[in-house]
């Protein structure tokens, strides 16, 4: 063999190793920084669980934390009041100011000829629908965002499904975006994937932060903050610490403690920069359940005749709200400021000093469908059977199972909760003197629960007699959109109780109804103050669309029921597109209702008449 050959095979040879080599060394690497990167994630997944484990030492000592907890060092005492408090008031003011040039811009005149109280209150409302409202709501209020109309807004209100949204809106993760609406949209369209029952993920999700021992502590941290405060856990509030982790804590946890706070919400809508939000919450009021001490009954003349004729009233759903200022019910009535919420009260004072109740708490219970009564149950099943045999054989099964029961004892049972609802304090305890009357304001515990049981829609808080709201924008994405009898009925319900005649104003256009609401001075309900305020309501529910798929319903789409807690990116997209373009479809018919009350009104002030 020639020499030049030697050389040439000796240099195949080395290339050949030296190949071999960088390829093995390559994989070796790969494989090294795989095991690195696993390593890495165990370790994260380990420090999940010793913090759960350690979850007492973390919480507990953060609880008398005055840098934490500024509201430990105050006392609160509850409101009597069907008035909005003052610090809602200064807020409309600086509201009205901000959004002038706004108005003028969606109206399509010049700023000088908008005069400030000419501007109609605009509410926002999201409805119920559980993830499915989550989604919903926020494709369309991004849509409304870019029509101009969102800065024109006073108030933002959202029940269920529609809170959840809010709740991610109004919190440094999403606020701290140039376009919160549009990152949220962004977020639901990569971070849904999986399911907040899949614990695995949880713990994963949990683990992807810049420190494990402080997620857990903000989420699930969460009940042991409440046990401490003395009052029982529900597998709600577990509920509510899954929806945190999944859809409130981010990677980096730097700011995020304010964001487990309700009154914590004030700093992005002070001065005036945001629409206020109103998150609602309702209680299952059974007169059955009342009774008084024998020496508290010993005050009230003939206590056996009144006490025999309140157990049999029928059960009503009590509403109240949830605003970054205060928590109340206008029925009763009695507020509280919302950092007092989570600690004792007894005749209208506090009892204690105890930190502000953990936001995921709230989330559980604003979305605690779950834990409905049984005949809501029952309802519900009914709602989603088609007419026919099957539908005739389950409303005659379950009548049949209850014929041999009296009526107040099928009362008894219909009402029980198979799951039981979010306990709390009860700030109204005992908050008139005695001789006290029979009512749930003898209990020392309030449940409060998803308020779509009662209304899919926050009508209540929007019709609060002192709000004077003008025009609501109602965007429904809950089961109601399969059928309008069904919206019909609570609304009915809703006017019955208080105080309103409903006049179907314009129906010609299905993605945009126009209803009037108009006081009539009566309600059936003794506790509740009739309605002062007529207001528009323009309602925008989630239909189906030739344009985007016409299939596509999505109160029925088997991915987008109420107990999914996972979608595709797929998913989201076309419910995404749906609601913009139903929105797109509705938008002229809102613009015409938002100008012609805005004409009305300042005609109403230049004519020295008052805009009813």
């Amino acid at each position: 063999m020639s020499t030049t050959k030697i050389t040439l095979w000796f240099a195949a040879i080395k290339d050949t190793f030296v190949n071999r080599f960088q390829e093995a060394n390559k994989s070796a690497r790969e494989v090294l920084e795989a095991a690195t990167q696993d390593f890495q994630e165990n370790i994260k997944i380990v420090e999940v669980l010793l913090a759960f484990k350690d979850l007492s030492n973390i919480v507990l000592p953060r609880l008398i934390d005055t840098t934490l907890y500024p509201e430990l060092e105050w006392d609160a005492s509850v409101r009597d009041s069907i008035d909005i408090c003052e610090q809602e008031l200064k807020f409309i003011k600086d509201r009205r100011q901000v959004i002038r040039e706004s108005f003028a811009k969606y109206v399509g005149v010049d700023v000088s000829e908008i005069h400030e109280e000419d501007i109609p209150v605009i509410a926002f409302m999201g409805s119920g629908g559980g993830f499915r409202a989550m989604i919903g709501a926020a494709a369309y209020f991004s849509a409304v965002k870019e029509s101009g109309l969102y800065d024109c807004g006073i108030y933002h209100a959202g029940l269920s499904g529609g809170s959840l949204f809010m709740a991610q809106l109004f919190s440094s993760r999403f606020q701290s975006a140039e376009n919160p609406i549009q990152t949220l949209l962004e977020f639901y369209r990569t971070n849904l994937s999986t399911s907040i029952i899949d614990i695995t993920n949880i713990l994963q999700e949990l683990a992807n932060t810049s420190d494990p021992r402080i997620a857990v502590g903000l989420s699930f941290g969460s009940l042991i903050h409440k046990k401490a405060s003395g009052v029982g856990l529900s597998i709600m509030d577990i509920f509510g610490a899954l929806l945190a982790v999944k859809l409130m804590i981010g990677t980096d946890l730097t700011n995020q403690h304010g964001d487990f706070k309700l009154s914590e919400q004030q700093k992005y809508i002070e001065g005036g920069k945001s629409p206020m939000p109103l998150y609602v919450a309702v209680s299952h009021i059974r007169p059955w359940k009342d009774v008084l001490e024998p020496e508290e009954a010993s005050l009230i003349p003939n206590y056996d005749q009144v006490y025999a004729a309140h157990i049999m009233k029928k059960d009503y759903y009590q509403w109240y709200e949830f605003s970054p200022y205060e928590i109340g019910s206008d029925e009763l009535p009695a507020w509280i400021p919302s950092w007092a919420f989570g600690r004792k009260f007894k005749s209208g004072k506090t009892i204690e000093r105890f930190p502000e109740q953990n936001f995921s708490l709230l989330m559980g219970l604003f979305g605690s469908a779950p834990a409905a009564p049984f005949i809501e149950v029952i309802t519900e099943i009914e709602t989603f059977l088609y007419e026919g045999k099957v539908k005739q054989y389950f409303k005659s099964a379950y009548e049949n199972a209850l014929k041999s029961l009296e009526d107040h004892t099928r009362k008894i049972v219909e009402g029980l909760h198979l799951i039981p609802p979010p306990h709390n304090h009860n700030f109204a305890h005992r908050v008139k003197p005695p001789p006290y009357e029979l009512g749930h304001t003898n209990n020392k515990v309030l449940d409060l629960l998803d308020a779509g049981l009662s209304n899919d829609f926050p009508m209540y808080p929007i019709s609060h007699p002192s709000r004077k709201i003008d025009v609501v924008i109602g965007f429904d994405c809950s089961s109601n959109a399969v059928d309008h009898k069904n919206f019909d009925i609570s609304q009915d319900k809703f006017c019955a109780r208080r105080g309103f005649n409903r006049i179907m104003r314009d129906e010609t256009n299905k993605y945009c109804e126009v209803l009037d609401y108009i006081p009539n001075g009566k309600t059936d309900d003794e506790r509740l103050t009739p309605a002062q305020k007529q207001f528009v309501l323009c309602l925008l529910q989630y239909l189906p669309n030739d344009k985007v798929d016409p299939t596509f319903e999505p109160a029925t789409a088997d991915f987008a029921t109420l107990n999914k807690f996972s979608y595709s990116t797929e998913n989201v997209d076309l419910m995404i597109k749906l609601a913009k373009q139903n929105w797109k479809d509705g938008e002229e018919k809102v613009k015409e209702i938002v100008i012609d009350t805005w004409k009305k009104k300042k005609d109403a002030r230049l004519n020295g008449t008052v805009f009813p």
